[in-house]
């Protein structure tokens, strides 16, 4: 192929002296693949042994929604709540689908996931260090290092949840295809690049288009200008062009128009990146210096707080900051002179060097990072990092002419690609080492299942980090599913889940409220049994209680089951909303009533999940006579308020009713509005399924 010639015609580091990296000697070639073996050895313990210790719910979430697409035997279930707009679809759920014919969706098929997203992730690497002019010695000590896991932080990104190993991979995959196709000469070929780019970027923008066009797209588009305005005419022939040209407009229109179309089709609930927003002067100086102890924390080089200089910890903190320290002013540097000509790595290095800054700028100028968690913030950074350390690592070298920066790389290259021990086994999520004594986990959640198992308990509800990650460790023989505690009663927490978990007749029998103390102190306990739902047992785990039902709640619980086959009720309560009534206590109950002359929504909510169909609800509520409507009943759906239907009553003395349907899941409130006409009193909203 026209890539492979020319990236070996620029013998860059063949004319080094005896002593230089790449020299050609018998045994760096098989050193080099003996020490990425052997951190490949490592990675596969991380994956399979040791993250099983640090497993928690977001890592959960891909073998979750693998088990729903086969139940459903849809790949985008209708009932599956996609979180922040994101719809899932290259991912390692896509290794998992196949193997829960065999295996249940267990922590097993997850490692499975893991150790191809592993694969790949090195694989792509290899490739991006091969289009610069370097010896396979040192493609192999780069892949080695990305291998040895480099940190905590980085390896739970990369290989562990692996969410950004599928970003990282398909990045470079991407810009390893449009360098193919910007250097190809045969036809054949640039339709076969072609092709590929254009199936890589339809998926990424198919996922999500605005996280799309930063991690792949302008960084792409950017690669892709600079070689023709760089490389010599003749380096760029008019087929490959043309093909670049169609496959990356292709791919852009037509994975956002995918995504359109699924969306539109798909249920999405957003949590913390939800809403995006520019920050003051103020808040953007303070992240920069979030944006360094998130970029030290990624390469490992994060000091150990509170350890003795002196101390092995002290002393291997110490050397991991150095290496930090270099590798980053490597990449500044890389950076700063992407755009020189005549390197064919430079593309690479466009390509990165966007994607870097692009993202740094989101970190330091938008409300994406957590300052109250600004390590687990750092996995914005991990892909565009990685590439540009590949940059760096993999620059041609001339240690006569540029000594310090080939000691810089030898050094960096050193203490990566001896970090898999402390990273897979001594490092926990956020880099932290623990080199001299493990710290356990305050509950270990492979013991509360087989607890909970051992208690004939298989199905209960927990808060969103005990819920998923209990269900995975069990191998589904106990069943946890995720709820919030924002209301004196637990409701289900419809993100990254399926409205399934919640129905009433997907299980009979007991269930549970796996709660901590402060969780527990939220609930209503005296509401709950007045709903028939009294504690029948209670256990205890560890620093968890287990409140233990003899049916399952969520045949009992207002706003659970979406589909409402069962009538349910919502009262006038000391919970229910309002702006213009005040709670009465009557001789025919509680009642929200509102004045004469008032104006405004006597009552909204409660802001359920309600799925497709037609729904009846039935309002109780009382107005007198008036010659102009009295009060107003509609039925709104968020987010906008759309009303699906409305009804003016100049006069009421009992139960009204007003008909709605949906055509896909949607929140809804029901709402009783007093028009300033007369007193107005609200006792209750029931909502009952009319027809399918």
């Amino acid at each position: 192929m026209a890539i492979q010639e020319q990236s070996r015609t620029i013998p860059a580091e063949q004319n080094l002296p005896a002593g230089g990296l790449s020299k050609a000697k018998s045994y760096w070639f098989p050193a080099a693949l003996l020490i990425l073996a052997i951190n490949f050895c490592f990675l596969v313990f991380y994956v399979f042994v040791k993250y099983k210790t640090i497993f928690h719910s977001d890592s959960a979430m891909k073998v979750l929604l693998a088990r729903e697409i086969v139940q459903s035997r849809n790949f985008f279930p209708p009932d599956w709540y996609y979180g922040n707009n994101d719809i899932v679809v290259v991912f390692g759920h896509l290794f998992i689908i196949p193997a829960l014919a065999f295996l249940p969706a267990g922590f097993t098929v997850h490692a499975i996931s893991g150790l191809v997203t592993s694969i790949l992730v090195l694989h792509s690497v290899w490739l991006a260090a091969g289009l610069a002019p370097i010896g396979k010695t040192r493609r192999t000590l780069i892949t080695a290092s990305v291998a040895a896991g480099m940190s905590g932080v980085l390896a739970e990104n990369l290989y562990g949840q692996a969410s950004y190993g599928t970003i990282l991979y398909m990045s470079l995959y991407s810009i390893y295809c449009l360098v193919r196709l910007m250097r190809e000469r045969s036809t054949k070929n640039v339709v076969i690049w072609s092709v590929l780019l254009c199936a890589l970027i339809t998926a990424e923008f198919w996922g999500n288009p605005q996280r799309a066009i930063v991690t792949i797209g302008m960084p792409l588009i950017a690669a892709a200008l600079w070689s023709i305005h760089r490389l010599h005419p003749a380096s760029v022939g008019r087929a490959s062009l043309v093909g670049t040209a169609a496959s990356i407009c292709a791919a852009i229109g037509g994975g956002t128009i995918l995504y359109g179309v699924t969306f539109a089709h798909a249920n999405n609930a957003s949590r913390d990146a939800s809403s995006i927003q520019w920050l003051p002067y103020e808040a953007i100086a303070s992240n920069l210096m979030v944006l360094g102890k998130e970029v030290l924390a990624v390469f490992g080089g994060s000091p150990p707080g509170g350890s003795g200089l002196l101390t092995v910890i002290g002393l291997y903190g110490a050397l991991r900051l150095i290496v930090a320290v270099i590798l980053v002013a490597l990449i500044v540097r890389s950076v700063a002179t992407s755009a020189r000509p005549h390197e064919e790595v430079r593309p690479l290095a466009i390509y990165g060097s966007l994607a870097l800054l692009s993202v740094c700028l989101l970190q330091v100028a938008t409300t994406i990072p957590n300052l109250a968690d600004p390590i687990g913030s750092s996995r914005y950074l991990v892909p565009a990092l990685v590439t540009m350390a590949i940059v760096a690592l993999a620059t041609p070298l001339d240690m006569r002419l540029r000594p310090i920066e080939f000691l810089s790389v030898a050094v960096v290259l050193a203490g990566l690609l001896t970090s898999a021990y402390p990273t897979f086994v001594r490092s926990d999520t956020l880099s932290h080492l623990n080199l001299v004594q493990q710290k356990p986990r305050t509950i270990d959640l492979s013991d509360l299942a087989r607890y909970l198992q051992a208690n004939g308990l298989t199905y209960g509800y927990a808060t969103y980090w005990n819920a998923g990650s209990v269900s995975v460790l069990s191998d589904e023989h106990v069943l946890v599913r995720q709820i919030t505690l924002d209301s004196a009663l637990p409701m289900p927490m419809r993100f990254l889940s399926a409205d399934r978990w919640y129905n009433a007749d997907t299980w009979k029998g007991e269930t549970f409220l796996l709660l901590s103390q402060e969780d527990a102190n939220k609930i209503d306990w005296g509401r709950l049994a007045a709903l028939g739902l009294p504690v029948s047992r209670k256990l205890q785990f560890g620093d968890l209680g287990i409140f233990v039902f003899a049916e399952n709640i969520a045949a009992k619980l207002p706003g659970w089951d979406v589909r409402f086959m069962q009538p349910v009720t919502f009262h006038a309560d000391a919970q229910a909303l309002t702006q213009v009534g005040s709670l009465q206590e009557r001789s025919d109950g509680k009642a929200l009533v509102a004045p004469p002359e008032a104006n405004g929504a006597l009552y909204y909510g409660p802001y359920v999940s309600v799925a497709p169909g037609t729904y009846r609800l039935t309002f109780d509520v009382e107005a007198g006579s008036s010659p102009t409507a009295a009060l107003r009943l509609d039925a709104a759906a968020a987010p906008g308020g759309i009303v699906l239907a409305q009804k003016d009553l100049t006069e009421s003395h009992g139960p009204q009713q007003l008909l709605f349907s949906l055509d896909h899941t949607s929140v809804m409130e029901f709402r009783v509005w007093a028009l300033g006409n007369g007193a107005v009193a609200f006792k209750s909203v029931t909502i009952e399924r009319a027809s399918p």
